[in-house]
């Protein structure tokens, strides 16, 4: 079992952070719970989703304001998940070179993870400062029109000075 969550790339321009592995084993802790009580655990989802729509709403919240319904939708949130066992992941700390193990794995899936998103960063800026000096160089370009236009008609003289980029 994986201890991260770990990147899919969905495609070039979209990262994907997936958590199924770690949301296994709270989804068997849910069905585990409900076995035991299925209408304690049946009404805190109905609880939860009630609170989910409640807060997804504007037209529903009725004086039950934003920070409140959240709060209230992480309380249910939590009781489920304590009712699921958690959702902690504990490193193994019975055999000391078990964890030592175990915490390099995380390290270097946390360092190639960094290392993925600071490169989708990078191209996120890259595509940004490319569209900004292709709007600047489409403004230039529209301002030395305008200017040969006013030169043609003899305007520059008054009109070419109010014209200067902004960039």
């Amino acid at each position: 079992m994986g201890y991260l969550p770990h990147l899919r790339g969905e495609h070039p321009d979209r990262l994907v952070l997936d958590a199924a592995q770690q949301a296994t084993p709270v989804l068997i802790g849910l069905a585990r719970a409900w076995r035991d009580d299925p209408a304690g655990i049946d009404t805190l989802f109905g609880e939860l989703a009630d609170l989910d729509d409640r807060s997804r709403s504007v037209a529903g919240l009725e004086g039950f304001g934003v920070a409140d319904s959240a709060h209230a939708v992480d309380q249910v949130a939590d009781q489920l998940l304590t009712e699921a066992g958690g959702a902690q992941f504990h490193l193994s700390p019975e055999r000391d070179r078990h964890a030592a193990h175990q915490a390099r794995r995380i390290a270097e899936e946390a360092r190639r993870m960094a290392d993925t998103l600071d490169a989708h960063a990078h191209r996120i800026t890259v595509e940004v400062e490319d569209a900004e000096r292709e709007r600047a160089a489409h403004q230039e370009a529209e301002l030395f029109t305008l200017r040969a236009r006013l030169a043609k008609h003899g305007g520059e003289a008054t009109l070419a000075g109010q014209f200067t980029p902004s960039l």
